[in-house]
């Protein structure tokens, strides 16, 4: 009866034993199991963390390459619509030339006392006879036996641009174009299709005929002042 006993307790603790490796092998297998998939885990994050980063940083770059191209698309733009207001602004100074060239003409020999025609050149472009770097575009230039005139015509004329050109008959520049019209009388014109009242005195304090529209078309707005005033000059000189 102890023999059978002692087998049987034997051979339980020899159950016992397999058991207790079988767990313990259960236990490492499952540890290393759950330690792979943390680390899986782990490696998924930085998988997702890297791919999030990657995307910020393709979006970012996709927004600054759509800001640079944004702003070289209103670069271009801009100067297409300044290339094209250029070109507007040229024609309309074109027209307005145009319109008011004939009357010029006619004017030196009919009302400014120039004579008859020897030559008229609306929009020439001369170059300085004593330094050929400066070159100067003149809206028109008629050529009488008695005088030159000289006219200087603008699509919107501005203070500014009617002191410029006393300016330039002040300082006899025109002689260094024209040096063949030095001993020539100069009449000049300032002309617009509209000139305000204070550039027109303006004109007329400095001896300048001012040229604009009419109420049917173009006149010379202070010819009998002008006139005057260069009979004074011619009689005290």
């Amino acid at each position: 009866m102890s023999v059978l006993l002692e087998e049987r307790t034997a051979d339980l603790e020899r159950r016992t034993d397999r058991l207790e490796i079988l767990f313990d092998r259960f236990m490492e297998q499952t540890t290393a199991i759950l330690k792979e998939m943390k680390e899986e885990a782990a490696r998924d994050r930085a998988e997702a963390a890297r791919a999030r980063e990657k995307d910020r940083a393709e979006a970012a770059r996709a927004r600054e390459e759509n800001r640079a191209e944004a702003a070289e698309a209103r670069k271009k733009d801009r100067k297409e619509w300044n290339r094209r207001w250029g070109e507007l602004a040229n024609r309309m100074g074109t027209v307005v030339e145009d319109v008011i060239a004939p009357s010029i003409r006619r004017m030196a020999r009919e009302e400014l006392g120039c004579g008859d025609e020897s030559l008229f050149c609306p929009r020439i472009s001369v170059v300085r006879s004593d330094d050929r770097h400066y070159r100067r575009e003149f809206d028109a230039l008629y050529v009488g036996t008695g005088a030159v005139l000289l006219n200087e015509t603008k699509t919107t004329a501005r203070s500014e641009d009617a002191r410029a050109f006393v300016g330039f008959l002040e300082r006899d520049e025109f002689a260094l174009y024209f040096p063949e019209y030095r001993d020539l009388p100069i009449v000049a014109v300032f002309s617009s299709l509209s000139l305000t009242e204070s550039v027109v005195r303006y004109l007329t304090r400095n001896g300048v005929y001012a040229v604009a529209m009419g109420d049917e078309a173009m006149q010379v707005l202070n010819l009998k002042p002008v006139q005057e005033r260069r009979q004074s000059r011619e009689q005290a000189s």
